[in-house]
């Protein structure tokens, strides 16, 4: 009996003794998660916490702090313990990006059930962690997770239009674009001209008193052309390209985002971009079912 209480009481010490020299006086609790895009991108993409819901497991409380260059401040809620967890973005050595978090825990008990009780509580941290950098790694590892629009890459189809310019005072409303498609469709149908695709718009504010307005109207061949029409000739090159739907803001957020890639990608332009109005705004009273494309060219 004497020899199974002196095992037993050995067994116990070797295991507080383990305890103690295996468990750590401090968790760094820490991982990375590398994705296919720039480093600024993915940063501002990150920054903008109102659409952490598109890609944050449902199961994690994650909540935002405060912010700094490339450092996010948060707190993980887990089992009614908040934690402070930072959350960076760095470049890689091939222009990608990183994303990582760290986050530490103190052992400050002394009892060895405390001691095993952080340790799976700090290995549960980890696998909440784990969860959102792998979630975050999927969705900003897409040109729509950084961006916040489906921005593709593609080539230019119609190398003839028909374009009609005007210099105006402020913004041209939605009567005055579509005076001046009218324009396009009757000068195309008056020279035996056959129209390809949607018409196509660039507004650009020139200054306060000035806004260059361009709708052009791609045809199937060159026709004959006088003043105030211009026949432009495109380069089949290359575009970025990018379909939304939704009002005039969101196009203008779409132009913003593409123009965000463009820089971020080292690419430049050699033309304006445009905007072709797939579906008539003037038919279409609800601005929240346009359809719209925002081409630019890259070279």
């Amino acid at each position: 009996m004497r020899k199974i209480v002196l095992l037993l009481t050995t067994i116990l010490v070797l295991s507080v003794v383990a305890i103690y020299l295996l468990v750590p006086k401090q968790f760094i609790i820490k991982g990375s998660q590398t994705v296919n895009q720039s480093a600024p991108s993915v940063i501002r993409g990150m920054m903008q916490t109102n659409k952490w819901s598109e890609w944050m497991p449902k199961e994690a409380k994650l909540n935002l702090t405060g912010t700094m260059v490339a450092t996010i401040q948060t707190e993980l809620i887990l089992d009614e313990v908040k934690v402070p967890v930072e959350f960076s973005i760095i470049d890689d050595t091939s222009a990608n990006a990183i994303i990582g978090f760290e986050t530490s825990m103190e052992q400050t008990n002394w009892s060895p059930i405390a001691r095993v009780q952080n340790y799976l509580f700090a290995k549960k941290i980890q696998g909440q962690l784990d969860l959102i950098l792998a979630a975050a790694g999927n969705y900003y590892n897409t040109v729509k997770g950084v961006y916040g629009f489906d921005i593709q890459e593609t080539n230019v189809q119609d190398s003839s239009l028909i374009a009609l310019d005007q210099v105006l005072m402020d913004t041209p409303t939605l009567v005055q674009i579509y005076d001046m498609i009218t324009q396009l469709e009757q000068h195309i149908i008056a020279q035996n001209g056959k129209i390809k695709n949607d018409p196509m718009v660039n507004i650009t504010r020139i200054n306060e008193d000035e806004v260059f307005t361009q709708v052009a109207i791609p045809i199937e061949k060159d026709i004959h052309v006088n003043s105030p029409f211009t026949l432009k000739k495109m380069v089949l090159g290359k575009l970025l390209s990018v379909t939304v739907i939704g009002d005039a803001a969101t196009v203008n957020n779409a132009l913003i985002a593409t123009k965000q890639y463009l820089g971020d990608k080292q690419r430049t332009s050699p033309a304006i971009p445009y905007v072709i109005y797939n579906t008539n705004r003037i038919k279409e009273p609800d601005a929240q079912k346009w359809k719209s494309t925002i081409n630019y060219p890259v070279f």
